[in-house]
Parts: C-alpha cells; sequence; structure tokens
C-alpha cells in the first residue's frame, strides 16, 4: 500500500544518522538511468557508492547495490528482519516502501558507503526517501505526469512533489528538456527553500572539458538525445558528489568511460534463444506513461524500422501489459503503426508490492483496436512465456522487430524467462501451440504475411545453446579488448 509522509520512516530511523553524502535524484522520466550512470561512474574512483533505486527488477533485494554488486539475499534480510521487528513492536504502521528504504540507508550505513546515489519512489515531498538530511546535490529529471491520483493533476502540482527534495544550501541541476515554465517554477521553488545554485549545464567549464573532448564523443556518439542528457545529469551530479566528500574533481573526465554501461530493462537487447532461436533479438524497455512512450517510439523509429520515413516500413510486434489504471491510450498512440502486431499479456505478482496489479490483457488489447481497428493482435491471459512464443511466430510471419514493453514488471518477468530459460519444461510443445494457433488466424483471418527477408532454418535448442555460448565467450573476449584499448587511451 502506498502512504505518503515521513512520520513512519522517521520513527523507523529515529537513532539511525546517516554519515554518507546523497545524490538525491526525482522526476518523471530518466530517473533510474541517472542514478545507474552515476553509481557506475562512482565506481571508477576510489570511493564506496551506495545504489538504491525503484522497483526491483529480478528479486527484492537487486535494488539495492555496493559498487554496482547487487547486496546479498542474506544481508538484505538481515537488516530488514530488524526493521520489520521495530514496526510491530512499536505499531509504526510503515509501508512495504519505508520498511525497504530504511533498510538500504542502514545497509549504506553499515557497509561503509561514502557516497549514496538514491532514487525517489514516487514524487518527492512525501517520499520516504525524502527523510535524507544528507545530500550533496538534487537532480530533476524529466516531468511529465504521472501518479496524479497522488500528486495532482496539474504540472504545477506534481512538480511542487517533485522539487520537494530540495535543501537549503545544497546545489541542485534540472533536465533542460523540461518545459521552460516548470524550469521557472523549481527555481522558484529553490529560491523559497534557500536551495541553490542551480548547476548550468551550458557553462564555458562544461563545454570545454566535457563537451568538446574526445573522451565524451567517443563514449557518447551512440547514445540518442534523452540518454545524452541522463548521462550529463549524472556526470554533474557526480562532480558535485565527489567535491563533497572532499575528492579532487579536477579529472573528472577520466570518469566518462563509464557511460558506456548498459543498464537491464532499459532499451535492453535480449536474445532468448531457446525461444526466438540464436539469430533474433528483441528488445526490452521498461517504458510506462506517455513521456516514456515518445522516446521508445523515437528510439524504435530511428533504430528498429529501416525506411522509417515510407509508408511500408518494417512493422514492430509489441508484447505488451501495462499496470491497472494506466493510460493506455494514451501511452500506445505513441508507439502503434497500422502494419504493427500486438501481443497483450498480464505480468505476474509483484514482490514486496502486493498492491500492484495489472491491466486486463483482454481491455489492454481493446484499447489496441480502439486506436487501430485492423490490427493483427493476440492475448495470452497471464502466460507471459507463452505470450513471448506468440510474439516470436508473430514476428516470423511478418518480418518484424519484436519489443516488449509497458511495464518494468513485465520486463522483470520476460528476463527472469531469459535468465533461466534452460529450466523451462515443454517448450517444444508451446512453441508448436503457439505457431499453430498465429498461422491458423492468419489463415482463418485472410490476412496477408508480410513481405519478408529470407529466415535461416531453425536451430534445435542444443545447437541453440553452443551458438549462444560461443557467442558469450567472443563478446567477453571484446569486452577485455575494450577494457585494454581504454586504459591505454588514459594518459
Amino acid at each position: 500500500m502506498i502512504q505518503p509522509g515521513l512520520e513512519r520512516i522517521g520513527l523507523l530511523l529515529k537513532n539511525v544518522k546517516l554519515p554518507w553524502k546523497a545524490i538525491h535524484v526525482a522526476g518523471t522520466n530518466g530517473k533510474g538511468s541517472i542514478c545507474a550512470y552515476a553509481s557506475n561512474l562512482l565506481t571508477l574512483r576510489t570511493v564506496r557508492v551506495g545504489r538504491f533505486t525503484s522497483p526491483h527488477l529480478l528479486d527484492r533485494w537487486d535494488c539495492i547495490a555496493i559498487n554496482e554488486e547487487p547486496i546479498k539475499e542474506s544481508t538484505f534480510k538481515e537488516v530488514e528482519k530488524r526493521f520489520l521487528q521495530l514496526n510491530e513492536e512499536q505499531n509504526i504502521k510503515a509501508s512495504e516502501f519505508e520498511i525497504l528504504t530504511a533498510t538500504a540507508f542502514q545497509l549504506f550505513n553499515d557497509l561503509g558507503v561514502d557516497i549514496g546515489v538514491v532514487e525517489v519512489g514516487m514524487g518527492g515531498k512525501l517520499d520516504a526517501t525524502n527523510i535524507l538530511n544528507n545530500q550533496a546535490v538534487s537532480v530533476i529529471s524529466k516531468i511529465s505526469y504521472d501518479h496524479q491520483n497522488f500528486l495532482g493533476n496539474t504540472l504545477e502540482e506534481i512538480v511542487t512533489h517533485k522539487a520537494g527534495i530540495l535543501r537549503p544550501g545544497v546545489p541542485y541541476v534540472v533536465n533542460p528538456r523540461n518545459e521552460w515554465h516548470i524550469q521557472i517554477y523549481i527555481d522558484d521553488i529553490a529560491k523559497e527553500v534557500g536551495a541553490g545554485p542551480r548547476i548550468d549545464l551550458d557553462s564555458e567549464d562544461l563545454r570545454v572539458n566535457l563537451y568538446r573532448t574526445k573522451i565524451w564523443n567517443k563514449n557518447t556518439h551512440k547514445l540518442v538525445g534523452f540518454q545524452k542528457d541522463n548521462a550529463v545529469l549524472a556526470y554533474v551530479a557526480v562532480v558535485e558528489a565527489l567535491k563533497a566528500i572532499g575528492q579532487p574533481s579536477s579529472k573528472a573526465w577520466e570518469l566518462v568511460p563509464g557511460l558506456k554501461k548498459k543498464f537491464p530493462g532499459r532499451m535492453q537487447i535480449v536474445k532468448p534463444a531457446l525461444i526466438f532461436g540464436s539469430y533474433r533479438e528483441v528488445l526490452v524497455d521498461g517504458a510506462h506513461n506517455e513521456d516514456a512512450a515518445m522516446i521508445l517510439a523515437q528510439y524504435v523509429n530511428q533504430k528498429l524500422r529501416p525506411g522509417n520515413r515510407k509508408p511500408h516500413s518494417r512493422p514492430v510486434t509489441w508484447l505488451l501489459a501495462m499496470s491497472d489504471g494506466r493510460d493506455a491510450r494514451k501511452f500506445l498512440s505513441h508507439l502503434l503503426r497500422s502494419r504493427d502486431n500486438v501481443v497483450t499479456v498480464e505480468f505476474g505478482p509483484v514482490d514486496g508490492m502486493p498492491w500492484v496489479k495489472p491491466m486486463d490483457s483482454k481491455d489492454l488489447l481493446r484499447t489496441v483496436h480502439d486506436i487501430h481497428p485492423d490490427m493483427t493482435g493476440f492475448c495470452n491471459g497471464s502466460d507471459v512465456l507463452r505470450a513471448l512464443f506468440t510474439a516470436k511466430h508473430l514476428a516470423e510471419l511478418t518480418d518484424s522487430q519484436v519489443v516488449v514493453t509497458g511495464s518494468l514488471y513485465l520486463i522483470a518477468d520476460v528476463l527472469r524467462i531469459h535468465k533461466h530459460q534452460n529450466g523451462f519444461t515443454k517448450l517444444n510443445e508451446i512453441n508448436a501451440q503457439e505457431r499453430h494457433r498465429v498461422h491458423n488466424a492468419y489463415s482463418a483471418g485472410g490476412l496477408q504475411r508480410k513481405p519478408r527477408s529470407p529466415q535461416k532454418k531453425e536451430k534445435t535448442s542444443e545447437e541453440s545453446e553452443r551458438e549462444l555460448l560461443q557467442q558469450e565467450i567472443e563478446k567477453l573476449e571484446r569486452e577485455l579488448k575494450d577494457v585494454e584499448k581504454e586504459e591505454g587511451s588514459i594518459p
């Protein structure tokens, strides 16, 4: 259950001091990426860094990391148990997220963190993470409509919550892609609380020492616009945090290679070889609101649709699930094109977040058909594994790219399947059933297969496993060579 307010987290952490410095990140889109970039950059320095982001991806404890290594389950549960007992003994009635936040901050203390990178759970002003009193810098990412039932129905109300993380005398930085009136409103709130100064992202110092450097261009040239925005926000936040703990930042550019790291669940390419065969890639991205949909659409149209500006550019097969209460119509209207295909499904229960429920997959498919009445669509209930096979056969019939999106909880389900695909039984049976289902639907509906390039003969599971292993070996060899080159290129 979501319970905004700082009273309960204050009671949980009543006798806990926080000696580390925090990079506190609020906003609607990009928070997780900024935190991941910042944490990874800091691991390149001789500092101990903690990262707390939400929601978790695969396991409840993987939202807490020390030097980019997820905390061990046993360590997490040992500290969590103390706060669960305190909550019960003192009848605090803390929410699951408040218990999680207290656990993360206590672990940062116990494990000797110098800098903690902390993502706001929801909003900012009344979020449990806002109990922090040790900020080195406050970061506000792109703001848009989200969680209106808690944060308000206007952008001004939402901004008031997000800017609630600002602190007197603490520098702050704002994503410049926010509308001008939003930036002014944030600055007004900063003046009221005495926060600042605001870090100028167009300063001469950054132009000379970052944007125009070879090392910046080398490590960010493959990033699209919003990714570069998040990288810059992370970089300047790291520089401020290093200053706050007395670390020199004169050679901060040396950290830039850390921006090349990929982050799970965000514009991530996976190859579930036993499902899709070793030659087909799947894009997974946790976009779940309108602004994120626009960003994902931009990426898909640029990278995955050859001949994007032509009427018959390559279609996409979308595998979709959304949380109940989301505005599916607004989200999907930015993604779908008339020649695309859709498979809807419902994600499974979310550990530690029993209030999170999926949208009914039938309702989601109805929304798809409200937007594009003739779009090919399949509904798979709550069977995510089967939905992947449905998407596979749709993609093969239509020579389309599979993209999984709509919810981080769906992404988590897909990544778990990808991680443990060797442990599933009856894959061949499910594969045959979904192939039959998709082909029958095309035949019965008189639908034409879209032109596609010749495909390789599908490999057996053993052949796929061998090829996947060889690809992993080759990937590791390439990464080792890249590391050697980067070490040699830094003066």
